[in-house]
């Protein structure tokens, strides 16, 4: 097992060449039946994980996680659950607008709070996470897909007509060739994640610095839903993500 934590997302005095992505970028570049890079959402995921990598053979698992502690999501069935797709939900509604779509804890905490948002001003909101985004990749050879979901649980887990945003570890634009099969096209889903953005930050610092807070989240969930930004953000909110106000505020609106 190769097991990446680093400080990335998270670093306060390595700077940028801890803060690099790029590992587990380059580990989904391979053949994913024996290069298996996963994100757990939380300790009972990162577990499950690590003990399925360790009962495997030939295989290389890349695990990205946080060092520091994050909030409980899943039990112990519900995170062999999650490993048995590589995804799962994680807050439902029946009916739902929109979806937001999470690869990495830090990311899923951001989600639900974009969720808990657009909720606040009336949307139906559907949050998911990504455990391991090789197995939903379209398999590129026979044992590749041995390993991948079929179409009809892809779209079980992703209804094809759902707008979506997606926000994820590593930078956007691997992951969303990675996840092909999600994307309903640019004018449906938005993708944010790791944008080269790096310093002396501490975790929100940057998730900002990135645009992976909640407030970029739910300012992309008004662009693929059609309506203005206003909509899910207040003036100084708005400001905050262009640049114009205190990111501080933001920061206080997390809780």
């Amino acid at each position: 097992p190769v097991i990446a934590t680093s400080h990335t997302w998270e670093n306060g005095k390595n700077q940028q060449s801890h803060q690099d992505p790029t590992i587990g970028e380059a580990l989904m570049g391979e053949m994913s039946d024996v290069s298996r890079v996963f994100f757990p959402a939380d300790a009972a995921t990162a577990v499950e994980t690590m003990r399925r990598i360790y009962a495997a053979r030939g295989v290389i698992g890349c695990v990205v996680a946080p060092k520091r502690v994050s909030a409980r999501v899943f039990d112990a069935a519900g995170a062999a659950r999650a490993l048995d797709e590589g995804a799962a939900h994680v807050e439902v509604e029946a009916g739902p607008d929109i979806q937001i779509v999470a690869i990495g804890a830090y990311q899923l905490a951001e989600a639900r709070r974009a969720a808990a948002r657009l909720r606040e001003r009336g949307r139906r909101v559907l949050v998911s996470v990504i455990i391991e985004p090789g197995r939903l990749r379209a398999p590129r050879d026979e044992h590749e897909a041995r390993i991948t979901l079929a179409d009809a649980d892809v779209a079980r887990l992703f209804a094809p007509d759902l707008p979506r945003v997606l926000v994820s570890h590593t930078r956007p634009e691997p992951m969303i060739g990675v996840l092909r099969r999600l994307d309903p096209g640019p004018a449906r889903m938005r993708a944010h994640g790791y944008i080269n953005r790096g310093g002396t930050l501490d975790v929100f610092g940057m998730l900002f610095a990135n645009h992976c807070t909640w407030a970029h989240l739910s300012a992309s969930a008004a662009e693929v839903l059609g309506v203005a930004v206003s909509a899910f953000l207040d003036e100084r909110e708005i400001a905050a993500i262009e640049g114009r106000g205190d990111p501080g505020l933001l920061r206080a609106r997390r809780a």
